[in-house]
């Protein structure tokens, strides 16, 4: 497993208990199947769309990764997780 792929794990590991852990454990899980960066967009949707409080270090690890995969900061989850950040 690379680098990436654990950076993925473990920040969907950090809402457990904050979000559903089956739905997370769902899409954490497309990591194994060489779709991080599904899994990663699934992941966020989840934080999003169940207006998860996140703390600024949860924020910024989202966006390492986030450019990590090269994808779009603008992208509409990643700017309703900067909503959502607490503290």
């Amino acid at each position: 497993m690379g680098e990436l792929d654990k950076k993925i794990k473990e920040f969907g590991g950090l809402f457990r208990d904050r979000l559903d852990n089956e739905l997370l454990q769902d899409a954490i899980n497309y990591v194994d199947y060489d779709e991080r960066g599904l899994a990663f967009e699934i992941i966020c949707e989840h934080i999003s769309e169940y207006e998860v409080s996140i703390n600024k270090e949860e924020y910024e690890l989202a966006i390492a990764i986030c450019n990590e995969l090269q994808m779009d900061l603008n992208d509409i989850s990643l700017q309703h997780l900067k909503e959502l950040v607490r503290g």
